[in-house]
């Protein structure tokens, strides 16, 4: 029997990977959509609010204190008891004066830990309690010189009992003339560094001061020892102080009626308010500030950044970026009729569709036009005047109005703004 030897080829089935499918268009969508985002201008939507903004003039401005430089009477090894910013008595001790140095070396290497329960902490407790019962948040500003007071009275505590720890050295060293402590020669604020301004005043300062890049300024306590006649510290010795600064005719017009304004400072955004004048040396125009406070804070800078707040306008608080200039059509108004089923205000309109009344939106108005969108008309359009064969054709003028697109409602709708202060 002979073999059949005919073999029948099947064609091979293609087999369809669908999730590769499904992957490779969810690829594609996801591609699109980035490429979108990356390619179209994104629009963000801010949420304003009723609001103040005041207007900022910014000056580094000198500082003018009472100052006293005090001088060492004598000569050796200096340790200094007051803390910088400290407000001190005539009997409070600043500093000592060691000629052999055997004292003051025993007092820098004195164990600094010092256990808290062998300090007298009542005089402090009282100072927090009293301070917080009469706390009041207007007058934030001096919590910072509350803070002062509360650090330089821990370590006075803190350099009293160092003293009592090693009396009985100290005193065999007064006695035989070779260790002196000092006191202030009144009461008064210490200041740790001079720089040549201590004498200036109000009456006799020079515009070349006002440049701070002449300022140079020593660091006192850096010093190990010290010298008869050397300087050892600065004494404030008045809360009244002044901050002088240079204005241009403009700004001393617009002070010329204030007898106080409010400044704001820089260093910590904290605010107070001060008696100003304007006065005039050499052709200049100077602002002088008077304070009565603040001063602690700022006590050892020669010159202050602050700002004159001047003028303060309410309203919404927009963000410049959002402001926009749109196009209008500016039609006369004798075109503007009302419709028949309607008190709006629209306007009999001539195009290729035929004459229609189309109702429009008014966006602003002056005495003799209204600005209408181009979604309400378009350029060309013939407008025709009631009762009247006189026509106007929209485009003929234009005019550009700033305001922003409001989305309250959902969709964006133009509203224009009156802008009566605006930052930059």
């Amino acid at each position: 029997m002979a073999k059949n030897n005919n073999v029948v080829k099947f064609h091979k089935q293609i087999h369809v990977n669908i999730a590769a499918i499904i992957f490779f268009i969810i690829f594609i969508y996801i591609l699109f959509h980035v490429f979108t985002y990356l390619t179209t201008e994104n629009i963000t939507i801010y949420e304003v609010s009723q609001g103040t903004i005041t207007s900022e003039d910014n000056y580094s401005a000198l500082a003018i204190r009472q100052e006293q430089v005090v001088t060492s009477e004598q000569e050796g090894s200096i340790y200094y008891f007051a803390s910088n910013k400290s407000r001190v008595g005539s009997r409070t001790m600043i500093y000592a004066v060691d000629k052999s140095g055997e004292i003051i070396n025993t007092l820098k290497n004195t164990d600094t830990t010092v256990d808290s329960s062998s300090l007298d902490l009542s005089s402090l407790e009282k100072d927090i309690h009293t301070y917080i019962n009469n706390y009041n948040g207007n007058d934030f500003y001096k919590t910072y010189a509350f803070k002062t007071d509360l650090t330089n009275s821990l370590q006075d505590l803190y350099d009293e009992s160092i003293l009592e720890a090693n009396s009985e050295q100290i005193q065999s060293a007064l006695d035989s003339n070779t260790f002196f402590t000092y006191y202030p020669p009144t009461s008064g604020l210490i200041v740790y560094s001079i720089d040549g301004y201590e004498g200036v005043t109000v009456d006799n300062f020079t515009s070349d001061l006002l440049d701070s890049s002449n300022l140079s300024s020593e660091n006192l306590r850096n010093k190990d020892t010290v010298l008869s006649g050397e300087n050892v510290f600065k004494l404030i010795t008045s809360d009244n102080w002044n901050l002088v600064m240079k204005i241009n005719d403009s700004m001393a017009e617009t002070l010329a009626e204030e007898s106080a304004i409010e400044i704001q400072f820089n260093e910590d955004n904290a605010t107070t308010w001060c008696n100003c004048e304007i006065i005039e040396k050499a052709g200049e125009k100077y602002l002088v500030l008077s304070l009565d406070d603040s001063m602690e804070r700022y006590a050892d800078s020669r010159f202050i950044s602050i700002n004159l707040m001047l003028d303060e306008e309410n309203g919404l608080k927009i963000p410049n970026s959002s402001i926009v200039e749109k196009t209008f059509f500016t039609i006369p108004k004798k075109y503007f009729t009302k419709g028949e089923d309607s008190d709006d205000y629209g306007l009999i309109v001539s195009n290729s569709s035929g004459v229609e009344f189309v109702s429009t939106t008014i966006y602003y108005e002056t005495d003799d036009y209204y600005y209408v969108d181009a979604e309400d008309v378009s350029e060309g359009d013939k407008i025709q005047m009631v009762n009247s064969s006189e026509t106007y054709t929209v485009g003929s003028e234009t005019a550009k109005l700033q305001g922003v697109y409001n989305v309250n409602k959902g969709y964006a709708v133009f509203k224009q703004i009156d802008i009566i202060y605006q930052s930059a």
